[in-house]
């Protein structure tokens, strides 16, 4: 059956409006090569800036953040630095002895008390003999440093002692070498040439006292020299005073605590005579010169630790058949009878 609106040919296809217009316009006409050209490398040109730009501000602000940030670090740092606790200088000491503690503080750390031998101490190090302490310590070469009762000194250097109060015995022997230690106090100066000496400080006065050699004081711009049996006194708005000094004797007795140790084993009988007279600032001399030939060929033995040196005479004297006797600052040794 037909419908009645079937005609019995094909349905024809509706025009498309899109291809109706691209028709109308007719055909387009080709962009010249060369223009073409010019627009991609103008539009490749903007791109690359545009691209630049970009980095160049994130590159900005890359670098002010890394500014910033080692800004922060650096003053991190520097507060860190400020803030950072004092380290203790190098060991440039050794404590030699010590009668009943001494007070020892590095930089950046707590007193602490010491009573034995043996330590290192470092330089910057603070030193207090307290409760009628003393103590004696040895710097490089052999150079003695002794520390009287009420004594608070600051090891600054091997060449340099701060005495605040006080008092300090140097012994700057043979075996020092160069070796050389300058005092300073509030008053002056102390400088010495291969000696033995003491310096005493208090609110009211500079001591100084030689054993032997020779020292150098200054002060305010001045320079006074002191030779062996000589004392000086410099004292606030007062001329300086000098006065003749024994170089032994009772006043002499606490260096004698802190002798130097002497190792007796093996030692011949002229080099112990020469320790204890230079510990007791004696001249020790044979009553009769033939004695020489005996004594030096004497050989000691044993130990003489805990004894000052004259009580290390007496008991090591005997021993060898030998005596001694005193006459004033000699020390005149002869055959035991």
């Amino acid at each position: 059956m037909t419908n009645a609106n079937d005609s019995g040919h094909p349905r024809a296809k509706s025009p498309d409006p899109i291809g109706q217009l691209v028709t109308l316009g007719g055909r387009r006409p080709v962009p010249d090569p060369a223009q073409l050209s010019r627009a991609r490398a103008a539009a490749h040109h903007e791109w690359i800036r545009l691209v630049s730009r970009r980095t160049r501000r994130l590159s900005f602000w890359s670098l002010a953040g890394a500014a910033i940030a080692a800004g922060a670090l650096g003053a991190a740092g520097w507060s860190l630095l400020r803030h950072a606790p004092p380290v203790p200088g190098p060991e440039i000491a050794t404590l030699r002895a010590v009668t009943g503690s001494v007070l020892i503080a590095s930089a950046g750390e707590r007193s602490r008390a010491v009573s034995g031998a043996g330590m290192r101490i470092r330089a910057g190090d603070r030193l207090e003999t307290i409760d009628g302490s003393r103590a004696a310590f040895e710097l490089p070469g052999g150079l003695s440093v002794r520390l009287d009762r009420g004594t608070t000194a600051l090891l600054d250097s091997a060449s340099r002692l701060i005495l605040e109060r006080g008092a300090v015995y140097i012994d700057a022997g043979p075996g020092s070498g160069d070796a050389v230690l300058k005092i300073e106090t509030s008053f002056g100066s102390v400088r010495h040439t291969g000696t033995q000496f003491e310096v005493r400080v208090d609110e009211s006065a500079l001591r100084v006292r030689v054993r032997e050699g020779s020292v150098a004081v200054e002060a305010a711009g001045q320079r006074w020299a002191s030779r062996a049996g000589e004392g000086l006194i410099l004292a606030r708005s007062r001329p300086p005073e000098r006065h003749a000094i024994a170089v032994s004797g009772p006043e002499w007795s606490w260096v004698s605590e802190l002798a130097q140790p002497f190792r007796l084993e093996g030692a011949t009988a002229p080099a112990f005579l020469a320790w204890v007279s230079r510990e007791q600032g004696w001249r020790w001399e044979y009553d009769n010169p033939s004695l020489r030939t005996r004594v030096e060929r004497i050989v000691l033995h044993g130990s003489i630790e805990g004894l000052t040196p004259e009580e290390a005479l007496a008991a090591v004297l005997p021993t060898c058949g030998l005596t001694s006797r005193r006459d004033g600052e000699r020390l005149i040794v002869s055959a035991a009878r």
